[in-house]
């Protein structure tokens, strides 16, 4: 399969929607990755599936500038990973794999760059500290197994158990966020 490799440029520009919330990639320039010849499928596999794997880093890092840093990443990352195509789903999962990955180190290197500190520390009302929200995202709302969870997160199953549960103990104690604004909608 052979791609031109200038056709990724585009991403650059590409518009992500999400949860009503548009946010322009342009920033993957600032990061200096040029892909080579051999990484054009990779970067066809991830423009096909961009809006599925933007909602899944979206939904980790929460930040528009930590899902373009994750994004850059993984496509370093990729570039010299040797790409599979006779097995689609082997190429599909590699890709997801990474993605995650990236995501959870990119967040983590925020947070040292933040505050030593802050890695265990909630940043406002409502908010969960970084990794019991992460175990949170996969493993309720991305559906990843258990022991998958684990691996990302270089915790064992029942360390990531004990983190879900407190994610959901605090989002079941904490009130909307509209009460505390007085926003509300009719």
């Amino acid at each position: 399969m052979l791609h031109d490799v200038s056709a990724v440029n585009w991403i650059s520009a590409l518009p992500i929607t999400k949860l009503g919330i548009t946010a322009m990639a342009t920033s993957f320039t600032s990061v200096s990755f040029t892909p080579s010849p051999k990484s054009a499928s990779w970067c066809f596999l991830l423009l096909e599936h961009l809006d599925e794997f933007a909602t899944l880093v979206w939904h980790l890092v929460a930040d528009g500038k930590l899902v373009e840093d994750t994004f850059a990443r993984t496509m370093a990352k990729l570039d010299v990973t040797a790409f599979e195509s006779s097995i689609p789903a082997l190429a599909y999962s590699q890709v997801r794999d990474v993605l995650i990955t990236q995501a959870i180190a990119v967040l983590s290197d925020a947070r040292r760059e933040e505050d030593e500190n802050q890695f265990f520390q909630s940043s406002s009302i409502g908010s969960l500290p970084d990794l019991p929200r992460l175990a949170f995202m996969l493993r309720l709302i991305i559906h990843s197994p258990e022991r998958e969870v684990a691996k990302f997160l270089g915790l064992s199953p029942f360390e990531v158990q004990g983190l879900v549960k407190h994610a959901i103990d605090r989002l079941s104690v904490v009130p909307p966020i509209s009460e505390s604004t007085g926003c509300y909608d009719a």
